[in-house]
């Protein structure tokens, strides 16, 4: 993200740490005009977020199809997720030993970085681990409504009004608009609304790892116009998040237009320029008395000043006020009045008597308030976003059995890798990311970009963003916590990026990013970032490495990385799809969808005990040697590996992508499949499918034979097929039967 972005995130996450003022007493409440008064019905103060990162390119989404001889049964086109092997091992972190192996520990050198998994999410869905249970199935999926807070159920079984302001019920019956259009969701109850908008949920995070990751179900303050106009079009609901364990997996955060029904969005019936939400009956409003509107949950309803002590129009005296009617149950079943909402007033003329409200309807990035309290009311963003977080949670961390179960993962230093797919289309922007645990974002801790890209999805971006704060009369560096501690101290702020642009069309990129998967990552420690695409080395920061600087004013002295400035707390993952789509083109806008087949995390290893755990002596390029009459001796929970020769594989490796889309190095290409054993005709042109729903290797048939063996689908001959986890559309595969070993290759996106 760019540093206008950044301003509207530090403004989000700022809101997380302040505390809720003390409440206004009933007499508190607004007093304003009559119904023609055009009451003001919120602030229009929202926040310009985003970076001016350029035009939107204006592509619309090219789904793309594999190049090639289309193959299947059926030759259609490829369809769906991809299907490429697991380069992975098993999730979770190894064990350090305990009780030591018989070997002495001590630091290993290397000539290449050795990495160790310490945490993996394939997005299969369960993986075997006693805490399954309720990680997938007992936990409700969590939802984060306000940056930085603690989370809630994304089905708000569990909000009421209080705290972070959630979705009302027109966001719900948005979002359910999009899989279910048989019902007309803003004429049903709230409560059938939000049982099926549960419903919904339950079904798609059911194979999410909720131990892992909370969903977003808020404003998306990357969703802005980075061009011109500083305006917002989505927001994040969890209804866009899902788990498809099918083939290798993949996490698919979607974008989908689901406009919410402006006219009276804080219910009520529209009456010329207003919403009616409460009307009197005649004769209970006198004309000469000034009510006004309290909103507040702990005593919503409405009220006028008493006299003497007295309530001499009616009503029940409650503390200085008199209370004409009360909003709160049991007379009112739901919270009646939006505290984060409109204006209302109470007209008393005898023609309409009510509370009333202004119908204007809010653009998305008027949804900001800032007083009373600063939240976001969540409401008129036309566009749904997904996106997952994996910062740690304190809330929710005891099973159903009383077991601990710490929810999140963070990690300092390591290997940070997400193989994904990305978008191509009006509007797209997504991303994977690191923000620290701790500290004011991004001046206490810095901000890993692994990937960001746009709309034409022939860019790919990694960056890195930390700050500084000065003073402008001498230049000096300052220590402080953020941007506006240091401006409140008479300082100024300044903002440090640098980073690293990978291009589809450059020589070392022959493939497209939207087509087919990448990996892209970042290696971080105490002296460097560096990134890399398909294990191509793009670049890399390093302390004193020099920044661009914003504002371009600020002394260029300041535009150098340094310890206090270069990341060194333990960071969380953020996947997040987010699009800005102008309101001309919303309605014809089709839906978007990010695909993430895997995540992971890696330490580096540095010494024995992390190559070795259970014995012998590391040696680069053959594994753990075990001496002589040496056994193993593994720490509790580590499995013991198998011995050969004496050597056991090692516990950590160099970190290796070289074949992205699966298969093993062979030359310039990747080995996908070895088909030696198939005897395959010279002569016989051959092709792999990876389509989903038939993978495997085909020829054309001859009057309806296989004169060259295989079997005879109804279409053509096939003579080997395959999970749907061995072969990855997009990925422009042949079948060479002159190679050695005769098999299926591929050449993948990147090449040394």
């Amino acid at each position: 993200m760019s540093p206008t972005t950044r301003a509207a995130l530090a403004l989000l996450l700022a809101a997380a740490c302040s505390s809720r003022p003390v409440a206004a007493p009933p007499d508190a409440g607004p007093a304003d005009g009559g119904q023609d008064a055009g009451a003001d019905a919120g602030h229009d103060a929202g926040v310009d977020a985003g970076p001016d990162a350029g035009s939107d390119a204006g592509a619309g989404p090219d789904a793309g199809s594999d190049a090639g001889t289309n193959a299947g049964p059926d030759a259609g086109a490829d369809a769906g997720p991809d299907a490429g092997s697991d380069a992975g091992t098993d999730a979770g972190p190894d064990a350090g030993p305990d009780g030591g192996s018989n070997t002495p520990d001590g630091p290993v050198t290397t000539a290449l970085a050795h990495w160790r998994l310490t945490f993996a999410d394939e997005f299969k869905g369960k993986t075997g681990a006693p805490s399954d249970a309720w990680c997938y199935d007992q936990l409700p999926a969590q939802c984060t409504i306000w940056a930085g807070a603690n989370t809630n159920n994304c089905d708000l079984s569990d909000v009421n009004g209080a705290g972070p302001v959630p979705p009302i019920k027109a966001n719900l019956a948005a979002a359910l608009s999009l899989f279910d259009t048989s019902r007309d969701w803003n004429a049903a109850s709230e409560a059938d609304v939000r049982a099926a908008y549960a419903a919904l949920l339950s079904n798609r995070l059911k194979d999410l790892d909720k131990c892992t990751w909370s969903v977003y179900q808020m404003v998306n303050w990357m969703a802005t116009d980075y061009a011109s106009n500083p305006s917002w079009s989505a927001r994040f609901d969890p209804s866009r998040v899902t788990v498809d364990p099918s083939g290798k997996g993949y996490l698919q955060l979607s974008a989908a237009y689901a406009p919410v029904k402006n006219d009276c969005i804080y219910g009520g019936s529209l009456g010329g320029p207003n919403c009616l939400r409460y009307g009197f009956a005649a004769g209970v409003l006198k004309t000469n008395v000034a009510y006004r509107v309290d909103p507040d949950p702990r005593w919503p309803g409405v009220y006028y000043p008493s006299v003497g002590g007295g309530c001499p129009s009616g009503g029940t005296l409650s503390g200085g006020n008199c209370l004409v009617v009360s909003f709160a149950p049991p007379a009112f079943a739901e919270h009646f009045l939006d505290e984060h909402g409109p204006a209302y007033w109470v007209d008393s003329n005898p023609s309409y008597p009510g509370v009333y409200y202004a119908n204007t309807p809010y653009r998305c990035r008027d949804n900001i308030d800032y007083a009373p309290t600063f939240g976001f009311r969540n409401l008129t963003c036309p566009i749904l976003d997904g996106a997952v977080m994996s910062m740690s949670a304190a809330n929710r961390a005891v099973d159903g059995q009383g077991v601990q179960r710490p929810r999140g993962f963070t990690q300092r230093f390591g290997r940070f890798e997400v193989k994904a797919r990305i978008p191509k289309g009006l509007g797209a922007f997504p991303a994977a990311w690191l923000l620290p645990t701790e500290g004011g974002w991004p001046y206490l801790g810095g901000e890993i970009d692994i990937l960001e890209a746009r709309d034409g999805a022939n860019e790919a971006y990694q960056t890195y963003h930390h700050g500084k704060c000065y003073d402008p009369a001498t230049g000096a560096e300052k220590d402080y916590l953020g941007p506006a501690e240091c401006e409140a101290a008479g300082y100024a702020s300044v903002h440090l990026d640098k980073g690293y642009t990978a291009y589809d069309k450059s020589p070392r990129v022959p493939g497209e990013f939207w087509k087919r998967d990448h990996v892209y990552s970042v290696e971080w420690t105490d002296q460097h970032i560096v990134y890399y695409v398909n294990d191509v080395r793009l670049g890399s920061i390093e302390l004193g490495t020099k920044a661009d600087l914003y504002p371009t004013s600020a002394p260029g002295t300041l535009a150098y990385y340094e310890a206090s400035n270069f990341p060194s707390k333990p960071m969380y993952w953020i996947l997040n799809h987010s699009t800005y789509v102008a309101p001309q083109s919303q309605a014809s806008w089709p839906a978007q969808n990010f695909l993430i087949d895997y995540v992971r995390t890696y330490a580096q290893c540095t010494r024995t005990a992390e190559f070795c755990p259970c014995g012998g002596a590391f040696l680069e390029g053959i594994g753990c040697k075990l001496g002589a009459g040496e056994a193993l001796h593994c720490p509790v929970g580590v499995t013991p590996p198998a011995v050969s020769g004496g050597v056991t594989v090692a516990a950590c490796a160099p970190a290796n992508v070289a074949c992205p889309n699966g298969g093993t190095k062979a030359g310039t290409r990747c080995l996908a499949k070895d088909l030696t054993s198939k005897n395959l005709v010279y002569t016989v042109h051959y092709w792999a499918d990876a389509d989903p729903r038939w993978p495997g290797v085909y020829y054309a048939p001859t009057n309806g034979a296989c004169p060259s063996g295989g079997t005879f689908t109804g279409v053509n001959c096939q003579v080997d097929g395959y999970p749907g986890d061995v072969l990855e559309t997009g990925v422009e595969y042949i079948v060479d039967t002159a190679a050695s070993p005769i098999g299926i290759y591929y050449t993948p996106d990147y090449r040394q």
